[in-house]
């Protein structure tokens, strides 16, 4: 009914008599279905009202009413001002309730674009596979619109390709400068859609894990030397899956900016050489020239108050990732500095690396140690590292 929208009984009365008004009735009841706020449903019945009046001035009746008649009432009923997205989706969707109640013909159906049926098979999956209202895809798509296009553009979408860095990419430039609520919303509808890709079999990783290895990297303040030196230990266990006393042993000499390469100090003295990636080597760098304090000790990372002098002990590396975990609202069930490296080993088997690659990677000494990731239940445990872009001298 009209006045679960409209309390004004004179406006009620002249909405129903005018050309549409027979409809209007089941078309409120339509909008309370599909979860419209009363303002919302409200706005709508106005612009239907409006509508009415522009049929009526032309002689125009409820049968005349078409795709094109309703668009040359948004062009002309109103020229002084730009149509509002909210008029359009008004029209199409009471010209749909007019179809489907056999009121008008249904209009031919034009072939979808790629992007449109990627829409309309995303809502579909939300709607009878999740079980959510079906007002909630179109409030999904208007965040997820501006991830595929930026992604492909205009172009061809083959989302077979997907791959981590574009999400990580995405998430990095959209999710700072967005309020905390809205950033969640943002990570939350991703998530889903990348969720939905995976199990429809679009992509054959699933994806979402790069929202959250991101947003635990967001979650160190960049604009404080304290933010930017954790910022450089995150990603040094996200990307090469250290250990957190290989962190805290790290020296200046360790690092080769010339070939962009890693020396770490492993367990039993044992040294490795590892490829620098280049976003590592950057954050290392912004640290080093910034916010290291000048003093005494060789090791990279150092207390940024006096005494300073090189990180104690692993745990303290540990206590850093517990505390971005909980800012980044992410609940992993291990909460110490192996969670990353953990995550970088059950990435890999997911890639269909082998065992033994994965005890290279992460320089296991015995091969049975490297076992345990073939019980890995990946579904609760899996935070995605990024892969290792080799890079040069920053």
């Amino acid at each position: 009914m009209i006045e679960q929208f409209l309390s004004d009984p004179v406006a009620v009365q002249r909405m129903r008599a005018s050309p549409i008004g027979s409809q209007l009735d089941s078309f409120a009841a339509r909008l309370t279905q599909l979860g419209y706020a009363r303002a919302s449903g409200r706005d709508r019945l106005w612009t239907l009202s409006a509508l009415g009046r522009w049929l009526r001035r032309r002689h125009l009746g409820m049968g005349d009413l078409r795709a094109d008649v309703a668009a040359a009432f948004l062009t002309r009923h109103s020229p002084a001002r730009r149509v509002r997205r909210s008029d359009q989706a008004t029209l199409r969707l009471f010209l749909d309730h007019l179809e489907t109640t056999w009121i008008i013909p249904a209009s031919p159906s034009p072939a979808l674009s790629p992007i449109l049926q990627l829409k309309a098979r995303y809502e579909a999956y939300l709607q009878h596979d999740r079980g959510l209202s079906p007002v909630t895809g179109p409030r999904h798509w208007f965040i997820l619109r501006r991830f595929v296009r930026g992604r492909f553009g205009e172009g061809p979408i083959d989302l077979r390709g997907l791959t981590a860095d574009d999400v990580t990419r995405h998430v990095l430039a959209q999710i700072p400068s967005r309020s905390p609520a809205s950033a969640q919303l943002h990570a939350s509808t991703l998530r889903s859609f990348l969720r939905f890709l995976w199990q429809t079999g679009v992509t054959t990783t699933d994806l979402t894990a790069a929202i959250e290895v991101t947003r635990v990297l967001n979650a160190c303040d960049q604009s404080s030397p304290v933010g930017r030196r954790d910022y450089a230990i995150l990603l040094l266990l996200a990307r090469l899956g250290l250990r957190g006393g290989e962190v805290v042993r790290l020296e200046l000499d360790d690092i080769d900016w010339h070939t962009g390469a890693l020396t770490v100090r492993g367990k039993g003295s044992i040294r490795s050489q590892l490829p620098l990636p280049s976003d590592v080597g950057e954050a290392l760098a912004t640290y080093l020239r910034r916010d290291r304090p000048r003093c005494a000790t060789r090791r990279v990372f150092v207390r940024v108050r006096a005494p300073h002098r090189g990180l104690g002990h692993p745990s303290t590396v540990s206590t850093l990732v517990r505390m971005a975990l909980t800012r980044a609202a992410v609940n992993a069930p291990m909460k110490g500095a192996h969670v990353l490296r953990h995550s970088l080993a059950t990435d890999l088997l997911r890639r269909g690396a082998s065992l033994a690659d994965i005890g290279d990677v992460l320089r296991h000494q015995q091969p049975n140690t490297t076992e345990i990731y073939a019980k890995v239940d990946f579904t609760r445990l899996r935070l995605l590292a990024q892969p290792w872009p080799v890079g040069g001298a920053r």
